[in-house]
């Protein structure tokens, strides 16, 4: 694989696709040779525009390709589990969109079978591969800003006009779309599993998913992480704090897929994002940022890793545990893993 690029087989042709696709096909060193859809005319449509050599009408098609090195999963959260599980079978390394499951028992399931075939296994939180939460990892590492101990979190867009968000049998509710992020924000800061977990949220009136939530998460040594999410509103700061005893780091907006900091003093530090090699459609901000998710997968791969340090499988066990528990004190459930 190092003289040859990797090649990509796609599940799903919806929005975020666009944009990842954008990116895997700026880069040589990765090539997309399959994309399957709900609907071959769908695939269709979406390779010609990609230049990719593959478009099947049925998942299954491309999952068993044998000219594909790695899944890409971006279809609903309800099918994750599953077709993970599929992938992995038959043999191939699989980047799954998060959330990777809606449950622990389905995130434990996937994790246990990618282990099983020695295959690699990461969950989609792109965020981690952002040269500004690298940034993060190393404060904290070396001892910057003290003994942390708060960190606050929140993702506010308004997405509840979306049908994939309102309905319950589609995997909808705020928060395993944007809720996830800030579980996994309050993750790379304090890691492990909390002592205790609060919410207090909203559900929507006609189809009983999660709109809105406050999450308190407090782990041991008395630290804490407050968390909120809302799908109903935008315009908020949608920021991230660390605080330490002897400084505090601000992401000031666009945590997820941040391009600067406010470090000491409020100074900003500036990450400059990828320039793509090749134009292409982009639909969301900041998703050239895929690059580094991208590269940071090639890079395991390379070293015959199975999961990447960034967004490791205990990160993702650990994650799933607080979804999972947040979705039992909302009154939330789902009929899939």
């Amino acid at each position: 694989m190092a003289d040859s690029p990797l090649r990509w087989g796609v599940l799903g042709a919806g929005m975020i696709t666009v944009d990842f696709c954008t990116c895997l096909n700026s880069l040589p060193e990765h090539k997309i040779v399959a994309i399957a859809a709900r609907s071959k005319d769908r695939a269709e449509k979406f390779a010609e525009e990609y230049g990719i050599p593959k478009a099947y009408g049925s998942y299954e098609e491309a999952i068993n390709d044998p000219d594909v090195d790695i899944i890409y999963i971006s279809t609903h959260h309800i099918s994750h589990v599953e077709l993970s599980l599929a992938s992995i079978n038959a043999g191939k390394h699989v980047l799954c969109e998060k959330p990777m499951a809606l449950s622990l028992a389905g995130c434990q399931k996937v994790l246990a079978a990618a282990k099983e075939k020695n295959v690699f296994f990461t969950e989609g939180f792109w965020t981690r591969f952002f040269p500004v939460y690298q940034f993060m990892q190393e404060q904290m590492n070396s001892g910057a800003l003290g003994e942390v101990h708060t960190m606050q979190v929140s993702f506010t867009i308004a997405k509840d006009d979306l049908e994939r968000m309102r309905k319950r049998e589609l995997g909808g509710g705020g928060l395993m779309d944007l809720g996830c992020y800030t579980v996994q924000a309050a993750n790379h800061v304090f890691k492990g599993r909390p002592e205790s977990i609060h919410v207090q949220g909203t559900l929507t009136e006609d189809t009983g998913v999660d709109s809105s939530a406050v999450i308190t998460l407090k782990y041991s040594g008395n630290k804490f992480a407050m968390l909120h999410y809302d799908m109903r509103t935008s315009g908020g700061a949608n920021s991230f704090v660390i605080r330490g005893t002897k400084n505090n780091l601000v992401i000031p907006d666009k945590f997820w897929c941040p391009d600067r900091i406010l470090v000491k003093d409020n100074q900003v530090k500036h990450f400059e994002l990828p320039t793509l090699a090749k134009e292409g459609r982009m639909l969301f901000e900041n998703t050239q940022g895929f690059v580094y998710e991208i590269q940071g997968i090639r890079e395991c791969l390379l070293k015959g890793q199975t999961e990447s340090s960034k967004i490791s499988h205990e990160d993702s066990e650990t994650i799933s545990y607080i979804l999972t528990e947040v979705q039992k004190q909302l009154g939330v459930s789902f009929d899939f893993p």
